[in-house]
């Protein structure tokens, strides 16, 4: 009996140890080959939520609700909201990133570093970001994470005089950006910024007159409808050395949604990262809109239908077999709610295309890319030809880059969730 127990125990454990790195699997968002980012913690941010402890730094638990033993940042701060709840996430590999975090309430623009001093054990050496977002009243949310990861680009630069104040000079810029003049704070030099909120990370560099370069410790210090304010902080710089001041921006060229994630301890859920990278189109998004393609569709009237978007190339002969196929299929897809369109995807000749559907008694929309195409195709994800998108009944992206042969299976699965 009792080597029955133990046994028992045993898979126990065992299951639940292949659970939790389940759940640290699905928490991991592999952004190239040597990057990742996982989200490795969160806990309640303000004094007013019913599960903080006054005098703790947690309770910190799992992406998924399962309680967290250590915390992974120790510092004790807070805020007012009272559903506010403090993540962190861990970076591996390609440090030199910038991120953004969305949630369902609000976004933060700001994502800090931890402080080496402050790191949970175990996480000495790795690469922590915390970020505060508000969740409501739900028990679990969605969090997206924005990452920039390419090379900073110059788009706006500033000569300083000095004998110029913040008082007596705002300075002009050619992006929507209000910069007033830098002032001298003791050691250090302090500039305000007010811009519009971009899908870009953008940041305020300073270069003194000898080359060297100083990159700020900013902060916000106020929003409002689509604006927000920086105050930016060069330490240790003589405002009379500075030569120019840089706006500097790049793209945020992956997105990061940690999906279904717990917003309460105890509150088990399964979650999953999805990670839309450059040139691809991100599940559970909305699909891009039809900007640069010529297509007689309209939306309105395939309301409640799932869409099926062939991008092909009527020169190639894939391409040509693959809409033939949707041809034979058009009826049965139709009489199960599936709406069917066509992009050709390659520069050809209208009136040809015209004459190719009309031979081939094409049944659904057939259009063309008419603006750019390299644009177009990179919007859409389309990394070959024929290329086909799925979208449910919202006109989401379920699937994208499957062959026309797994269409069935991925219907399947559309049913099944």
């Amino acid at each position: 009996m009792r080597r029955h127990i133990w046994i028992l125990t045993c898979c126990a454990c065992i299951a639940t140890c292949a659970e939790a790195g389940e759940a640290g699997t699905k928490c991991l968002a592999q952004l190239s080959e040597d990057t990742t980012v996982k989200l490795v913690g969160i806990r309640p941010y303000s004094p007013e939520h019913p599960q903080y402890k006054r005098g703790e730094s947690g309770p910190w638990w799992n992406p998924d609700g399962t309680p967290l033993p250590e915390p992974p940042d120790g510092r004790f701060d807070l805020c007012s909201w009272s559903d506010s709840y403090l993540f962190v996430i861990a970076v591996e590999g390609k440090t030199d990133c910038d991120f953004k975090a969305i949630g369902p309430w609000d976004h933060d623009l700001t994502i800090v570093p931890t402080r080496e001093w402050e790191k949970g054990k175990g996480l000495e050496n790795t690469d922590l970001r915390r970020f505060t977002l508000r969740g409501g009243t739900q028990k679990s949310a969605d969090i997206r994470l924005g990452v920039a990861t390419g090379e900073w680009k110059a788009t706006d630069r500033w000569f300083i005089r000095p004998d110029w104040t913040p008082y007596s000079l705002t300075l002009s810029s050619l992006e929507k950006v209000i910069l007033r003049c830098p002032e001298q704070e003791g050691s250090d030099v302090v500039a305000e910024l007010t811009q519009i909120i971009t899908e870009r990370a953008t940041r305020l560099v300073v270069f003194d007159k000898d080359g060297n370069r100083y990159e700020s410790e900013g902060e916000i210090r106020g929003e409002g409808d689509g604006l927000v304010r920086h105050v930016h902080r060069f330490k240790n710089l003589d405002k009379n050395n500075i030569e120019r001041i840089e706006f500097q921006a790049r793209e945020y060229d992956y997105w990061v949604t940690f999906r279904n994630v717990s917003l309460q301890t105890g509150h088990r859920t399964k979650v999953q990262a999805d990670v839309k990278k450059p040139g691809a189109l991100l599940r559970g998004n909305a699909l891009p809109g039809f900007d640069g393609i010529e297509l007689d569709f309209a939306a309105e009237n395939n309301k409640g239908k799932m869409l099926l978007v062939c991008f092909f190339d009527m020169d190639q002969r894939p391409s040509r077999n693959s809409i033939r196929q949707l041809s034979t299929r058009a009826r049965e897809l139709e009489a199960g709610g599936v709406a069917i369109l066509a992009v050709q995807a390659s520069s050809v000749d209208k009136e040809k295309l015209d004459n190719w559907v009309k031979e081939n008694n094409i049944p659904f929309p057939v259009g063309m890319i008419r603006g750019d195409a390299k644009k177009v195709r990179f919007t859409w994800g389309v990394k070959s030809l024929p290329w086909l998108i799925l979208a449910n009944s919202k006109h989401s992206v379920v699937s994208e880059g499957f062959i026309l042969e797994e269409l069935h299976d991925e219907l399947q699965k559309m049913g099944d969730e």
